[in-house]
């Protein structure tokens, strides 16, 4: 068997196949036996029917198989002798028909793994953002918790609506003239000023009393998530049932022993901000790291074959889905320019990981991920053999690659020049001096 690769672009070649006629009439003898054994032809014993009269009764069909599996034989063997780094199957435009006596040529395109020279390292630089929490960050949660535990309460007098009261509503809708039942609502609950409403409501609501009634209208444009409202006019007929008002709680100690164990307002305002440090500094680490990988791909651009980018997108498009499909949103999941390129990056980035790490000898040992399944045992208290079971197959595949990933940004990060992001209070001050300067 013959076969010779012809670079098309740095990720695609095309492979020429030859199987040589002897290959050819062996295929088509071993098909015909096959068959002889198991046709039923009237006027002839099972076994004995001619292979002339096969031929003219199954040929094509007889060929056409052998065609298929000798093609895919061909790949297999051509692929392996030029060590072709395959990322899709091969592509065979035209199937090729079978001459007696001459070999059998076809020609193959195939997407393969750019080559990758030395990966470049040095010269990366990176920011890492801030992660000091405000005093503002936790007077904003102070008072999320404070709506929390708000009171619910009926007004004891009748009042219009204003910011921060929930109402109930009943409303039928309309589309461009056309009634929808299927959109209709009773008993609906809506919170004035929450940022929940579209901004129609939240002025239409805004001083209406219990029993009033309202026309509100919304026109929709293209960028509206909802494909069926796209572009459309809606009316929607409200009548306010029910208004209730939240009673907050007084900001004092009381408060801090209510919402956690905390004696008074200073612990659980410490606690709080704790809290909100440490999650600062998990954003600031995640944003370091995306922006080392951001910097090593602008530093070794390389090309992608196109049906990785194609699985990336597809894959997240199916997240997307399941996320609306949990959250009860509805959105246009067919592809995108924006998540192409999205999905470009990742690919373009796992390509060069994965070749920093053949080039480095970066590699994750046995003993490494058992000392990590061991932390998940000790941290959520399970037996470490029932762990093991858990963290079998695809899922230790997953937790070795995690550990890979953050052996290769520690490398990373080692050789990059990282600064610290200004401070919030510095930020401003800067911000400031640049506008006296203008």
């Amino acid at each position: 068997m013959q076969s010779q690769v012809n670079e098309i672009d740095p990720v695609t070649v095309e492979l020429s196949v030859e199987v040589p006629w002897d290959r050819v009439q062996q295929g088509l003898n071993a098909s015909y036996g096959k068959l002889q054994k198991s046709a039923r032809v009237r006027g002839f014993r099972p076994g004995k029917v001619p292979r002339g009269v096969l031929q003219k009764l199954y040929g094509p069909q007889v060929q056409n198989e052998v065609v298929a599996t000798l093609v895919e034989e061909g790949l297999l063997a051509a692929v392996r002798e030029h060590e072709l780094p395959l990322v899709a199957s091969p592509q065979v435009d035209d199937l090729p028909s079978i001459t007696r006596g001459e070999p059998l040529a076809f020609k193959a395109k195939v997407e393969v793994r750019p080559k990758v020279e030395a990966i470049v390292v040095d010269g990366l630089e990176v920011m890492r953002p801030s992660s000091e929490v405000g005093d503002d960050a936790v007077d904003e949660e102070v008072e999320r918790l404070r709506q929390q535990h708000a009171e619910i309460i009926t007004p004891e007098e009748p009042r219009p609506a204003r910011a921060g009261d929930l109402l109930t509503i009943d409303y039928t809708v309309e589309i461009d003239g056309e009634s929808k039942d299927d959109m209709a609502a009773t008993e609906r609950k809506v919170e004035l000023g929450g940022g929940r409403l579209l901004p129609e409501f939240e002025e239409g609501l805004t001083g209406k009393q219990p029993g009033e009634e309202v026309e509100i209208r919304v026109a929709y444009d293209d960028d509206t998530p909802n494909p069926d409202l796209k572009n459309k006019r809606a009316l929607f007929r409200v009548k306010v049932t029910e208004l209730r008002e939240k009673v907050l709680p007084a900001l004092d100690d009381e408060l801090a022993k209510d919402v956690g164990e905390h004696e008074t307002l200073a612990e659980m305002r410490d606690a709080i901000r704790a809290k909100l440090v440490e999650a600062a500094e998990g954003r600031a680490k995640s944003a370091l790291r995306e922006q080392v990988i951001e910097r090593l791909v602008e530093k070794n651009p390389v090309p992608v074959p196109p049906s990785l980018v194609e699985q990336q997108a597809q894959q997240m498009r199916q997240e997307l889905a399941f996320f609306m499909q949990m959250t009860g949103q509805q959105m246009d999941l067919g592809s995108s320019p924006e998540m192409t390129e999205r999905a470009e990056k990742k690919v373009r980035a796992a390509i060069v990981m994965g070749e920093l790490a053949r080039q480095q000898e970066i590699t994750v040992e046995p003993e490494e991920v058992d000392a990590r399944l061991q932390e998940i045992a000790d941290e959520t208290g399970k037996h470490i053999a029932k762990v093991r079971v858990e963290y079998a197959g695809e899922k230790r595949e997953t937790l070795e690659n995690k550990l890979l990933e953050d052996k290769l940004l520690e490398f990373l990060l080692d050789r990059a020049t990282v600064t610290d992001a200004p401070s919030q209070p510095e930020a401003a001050e800067t911000t400031e001096a640049a506008k006296e300067s203008e």
